[in-house]
């Protein structure tokens, strides 16, 4: 397989705890076997409890918005434009601050959990 061209416009948000979520390159639609990269919209206000992922690094760029990358060193603000770096195993969670409008990023997570969609 060659390189293939996704546009965010081709995918559809679907619904999903913390707000919406479109995948834009997954194993699951052959695209990929190593990594998936999706863009999710965090809700206004909403916080992920703390949770890991054992098997998986994770990339989270902000494109829009404002909020908290919480793990067990701390809060960092992060707003457009930050990236953040998940260890595999390591606890974490992502805090929406607005009140009123979504925090918008690509979220990169590889290996790409096979068989669930997360």
């Amino acid at each position: 397989m060659g390189r293939i061209v996704v546009r965010e416009s081709e995918r559809d948000f679907v619904s999903v705890d913390w707000g919406r979520r479109k995948i834009l390159i997954d194993p699951q639609s052959a695209e990929s076997k190593h990594v998936r990269v999706s863009i999710t919209e965090y809700a206004p206000g909403y916080a992920h409890e703390m949770h890991r992922h054992p098997n998986q690094e994770e990339v989270i760029f902000v494109i829009d918005g404002e909020g908290i990358s919480r793990t067990q060193e701390g809060d960092m603000p992060i707003t457009a434009g930050a990236f953040v770096f998940i260890p595999v195993d390591t606890d974490h969670a992502t805090i929406n601050v607005s009140r009123d409008r979504p925090m918008k990023a690509v979220i990169m997570k590889s290996p790409p959990a096979e068989g669930r969609k997360e």
